[in-house]
């Protein structure tokens, strides 16, 4: 069963809102809309390892963990997919990488090509074998019992050529998508001891998931670029222009005439992904560009916000939740192998 969803990337949605705010010839712009299209390739290649768990994911004794972050001794490490049984615990690497993908162990590197273009990236095998170690370590911490633990990296994109620079280099845990399920399966069978019973394991996703610690970044910590830099105001859902202006309750777009019942909604979104997980009237009135205190106040209210503080100085604050619940409906929680 599914003990933790996964969700979309903090930093996707980050670098959307952030490409929205900034004119196309500042100086980042191009570094940023690269970086987005990395990370939303490696998001697909996520969802498409979770489409081809689904039959795993309805056993309710199997325990499956998304996009865990976890901290061992003032270290963050992160695992793309954790899997918990009674008999063994499998940590699963994704990648989703097209054109032809090398593994090198002479130099613990791997390297793409793509189009004439080499490309060196971490040796994935290195890395969660590095990640399985950190686990071992987290579980000692936490006093778990000890358990095996397997290593998986998912190959997701179809297209990719895998490649070795040796015919004696195996890589029997590096596994394509497609065959994914048959080896987490084949693993299981193997493993037929219990080391834990299966209310243990319930409780030590529990744990996982408690101690889960999502990272939150600001552009001003990733790119150095400061708030100034960010075009303001509330963006138009038709035409995308900003900013749009308040009038008798709405908003309306001065360029394609457009009008808006809550477009405030999406701007505050960018707001705590861009400047601050916190907001103030006066920051709101400024962010949105509006004049009324007391409207800004009703648009506070009616996004139902934890607040804090007096009546005339609140500070609302937006939850780990806020990005994600207000993002593109198109991002599914499910996806097809590519073709």
């Amino acid at each position: 069963m599914i003990a933790k969803n996964r969700e979309i990337p903090r930093r996707i949605l980050m670098n959307e809102a952030l490409i929205e705010r900034l004119t196309p010839i500042h100086y980042l712009f191009q570094v940023i809309k690269s970086d987005l299209a990395k990370r939303k390739a490696g998001y697909r290649g996520e969802l498409q390892l979770d489409y081809h768990l689904q039959f795993i994911s309805k056993d309710k004794n199997i325990m499956i963990l998304n996009d865990l972050r976890l901290e061992i001794d003032g270290r963050y490490f992160q695992i793309d997919t954790l899997i918990l049984t009674s008999n063994l615990v499998l940590v699963l690497e994704v990648k989703h990488i097209s054109g032809t993908y090398t593994l090198d162990s002479r130099f613990d590197q791997a390297i793409r090509k793509l189009e004439d273009k080499e490309e060196a990236f971490s040796h994935p095998v290195t890395q969660v074998e590095r990640q399985k170690k950190l686990l071992i370590r987290w579980f000692t911490k936490m006093n778990v019992s000890s358990i095996p633990i397997a290593t998986l990296v998912v190959m997701t994109n179809r297209s990719t050529v895998l490649n070795t620079t040796s015919q004696h280099e195996k890589y029997p845990n590096v596994v394509r998508g497609g065959n994914v399920e048959e080896r987490i399966l084949s693993l299981l069978t193997y493993h037929q001891k219990e080391y834990l019973p299966i209310k243990q394991v319930r409780k030590v996703s529990n744990l996982l998931v408690k101690k889960h610690t999502p990272l939150i970044a600001f552009p001003d910590e990733i790119y150095g670029i400061l708030p100034g830099e960010m075009i303001t105001g509330v963006q138009c859902p038709e035409c995308r222009h900003l900013p749009m202006l308040r009038k008798y309750g709405h908003w309306h777009c001065p360029k394609c005439s457009g009008k808006s019942k809550d477009a405030h909604i999406s701007a505050l979104r960018d707001y705590s992904l861009l400047l601050s997980h916190q907001i103030t009237n006066k920051k709101a009135r400024k962010f949105l560009h509006l004049e009324s205190r007391k409207t800004a106040l009703n648009i506070l209210r009616s996004m139902n916000l934890h607040s804090t503080g007096e009546t005339n100085n609140k500070t609302y604050h937006f939850t780990h939740h806020t990005a994600s619940q207000t993002a593109h409906q198109s991002n599914s929680s499910t996806a097809k192998p590519s073709r």
